[in-house]
């Protein structure tokens, strides 16, 4: 796996994350 590849799939993980983050946060205001 080639240097680039890896940040794009870190990039990926961290945004995933970052989505799923907020649509708990916003999960909780709700409640």
């Amino acid at each position: 796996m080639t240097l680039i590849s890896y940040l794009v799939l870190l990039v990926g993980a961290l945004t995933l994350t970052l989505v799923i983050y907020l649509t708990l946060l916003k999960g909780v205001k709700l409640i």
